[in-house]
């Protein structure tokens, strides 16, 4: 059984990953507006209390994260500095400060999304966070040998499709998707991309 720390466990992926997880791991649940266990992402001393607080772990899965899409010439630099501070640096600062935490052997994983590989018109903030967010768990990677680093990029999530009134046929569901996370913990290439979406 390994412990496991969830970030972002209250969101629609975060909630398939730990259901998925908690019949065999021990699975600490965190996110913005947990009842025990709230935390910023976008603020750093946040995510280190919280670590210092969980403690040792075998494993950080990180879902949280928010970037906003918004078209090239129509975004604001709040928006750019929205995007930077929650979804890529928050990111990002789960593998600087988590790796203290986890154990020999263990892994962080983190969540970039699919237009990072295909991106389109309107997409430009989110696809360049997303972007920095995989360039940094591979650079990381030959860094630290101790633990290992990866990144899922998520496909559009089928309920996600439903609520906006979207077909979902080309999504797939969360419970999917947490699989691709529960694949990476006992064994994984460090700095590697795995995308979970339809090809």
């Amino acid at each position: 059984m390994k412990k496991i720390l969830v970030l972002g466990s209250t969101g629609l992926l975060g909630n398939a990953v730990v259901d998925t997880l908690k019949s065999r791991h021990e699975v600490v649940e965190a996110s913005f507006n947990h009842p025990e266990n709230a935390f910023d992402l976008s603020d750093p001393q946040s995510l280190i209390a919280l670590f210092e607080k969980v403690g040792a772990v075998d494993a950080i899965i990180c879902t949280a994260g928010v970037a906003n899409l918004v078209d090239w010439h129509t975004a604001q630099s709040t928006d750019w500095t929205f995007a930077i501070s929650n979804k890529m640096m928050g990111q990002i600062n789960t593998l600087r400060f988590g790796e203290k935490f986890v154990n020999d052997g263990g892994v962080i994983i983190v969540t970039s999304g699919i237009l990072a590989q295909h991106p389109f018109k309107g997409s430009s903030v989110v696809t360049t966070v997303n972007a920095a967010v995989e360039a940094a768990e591979t650079a990381a990677a030959i860094e630290v040998e101790r633990i290992r680093f990866n990144a899922i990029s998520p496909g559009w999530v089928a309920e996600t499709m439903v609520n906006m009134g979207m077909d979902p046929e080309p999504g797939i569901p969360a419970s999917d998707i947490a699989q691709y996370y529960v694949n990476l913990l006992d064994n994984s290439v460090s700095g590697t991309t795995t995308v979970a979406a339809k090809h």
